[in-house]
């Protein structure tokens, strides 16, 4: 009773450690980058990724959760893998690139606007 027990643990671990390694591949980050992201190391992750006997941790499921992994989802396999929001690592990162861009932008036309000032100033002394 108590081998069958074991099995239905660590098949569940593995599909959990499965559908770690699909938020991974979705934040486009390579293991070490996911790992530092959610407050592991990289060693911490490998081990727990690959090693059987090695369960996941009330940490990387905290990690996880704080980077919007739904944790039901992650043990149970049921419902949507991301929270509340519904949007996916992909979404998310195309939106922060936009937003990136835009400050961007205006980081240039502050440039722009300080230089033209400086050259305003500079007239009027000479």
């Amino acid at each position: 009773m108590m081998v069958a027990a074991e099995k239905v643990v660590s098949a569940k671990d593995t599909d959990i450690k499965n559908r770690i390694e699909k938020v991974i591949q979705e934040t486009g980050m390579n293991k070490s980058e996911f790992a530092r992201n959610i407050g592991v190391t990289p060693n911490y992750l490998a081990a727990v990724l690959t090693n059987p006997e090695k369960g996941v941790s009330a940490t990387l499921l905290k990690g996880l959760a704080e980077m919007g992994v739904n944790v039901s989802w992650l043990v149970t396999g049921k419902g949507d893998p991301l929270t509340s929001n519904g949007e996916s690592f992909k979404e998310r990162a195309e939106k922060a690139e936009a937003r990136i861009e835009r400050l961007e932008d205006d980081l240039d036309k502050l440039n722009f606007h300080a230089k033209e000032l400086k050259k305003m100033i500079l007239n009027g002394k000479g």
